[in-house]
């Protein structure tokens, strides 16, 4: 289910096949000709029991989940238990801004097509393909960039020319067994402030801005 019509006309124009499209008399009245497809007009209470959010555009779209395709490139971002699905979102956009297509999640990390998810990512869940599974197999023989509190400066790191960016979850940072199972360079941001740590979105695009962007 996608919401607001940045996203949903995003949609239209991509290859994910669209169910249909739902709406209220009201945005209908003042918005139905900027959707670039049919909608279907249903009562707003009804809309509002379908709705993930407490304060909607009144416009949303089902459409069928499209299977990932893998074509990785020279980077890809790998996440460890990542709980917040505005986190997850933001991350998804951030690939999307750094031209990385594949993102890795640990089976214990929030469900893709989450609505917060969904909404957060502005349009780029088209763009990122999520591959979820064991990250100790997915990133097995890859070149790991694991942020960690006791990491290398990722400031003074001559960028890389590829590799996986992992990130841990976001009160308790990457798993010891998942490290213990990977090779990995650590790196770390550091700080001159008093707080403990980074929000895991904004901790992403650091990195990325130092590794890939670099």
């Amino acid at each position: 289910m996608v919401e607001g019509l940045k996203s949903i006309n995003e949609l239209l124009h991509s290859n994910w096949p669209v169910e249909t499209i739902l709406c209220t008399s009201a945005f209908c009245d003042a918005q139905a000709s900027e959707v670039d497809g049919e909608v279907e007009v249903v009562d707003k209470a009804d809309f509002m029991a379908v709705s993930q959010h407490k304060n909607p555009q009144e416009v949303l779209a089902i459409a069928k989940i499209r299977a990932p395709v893998v074509n990785e490139g020279d980077w890809q971002i790998a996440l460890d238990g990542i709980n917040d699905p505005g986190n997850l979102g933001t991350i998804m956009r951030i690939a999307d801004w750094y031209g990385i297509n594949t993102v890795y999640c640990s089976t214990d990390t929030v469900d893709t097509f989450n609505s917060k998810v969904i909404q957060a990512t502005m349009g780029s869940f088209l763009r990122v393909n999520v591959v979820r599974g064991d990250l100790s197999e997915l990133l097995n023989d890859k070149k790991v960039f694991a942020t960690l509190l006791d990491g290398d400066n990722v400031r003074e790191i001559s960028a890389p020319e590829g590799g996986v960016l992992l990130i841990g979850n976001e009160a308790n940072g990457i798993s010891e067994e998942l490290l213990n199972h990977l090779s990995h360079t650590a790196v770390t941001i550091p700080g001159s402030g008093t707080t403990e740590s980074l929000n895991a979105a904004m901790a992403t695009a650091i990195c990325c801005e130092r590794l890939v962007g670099g």
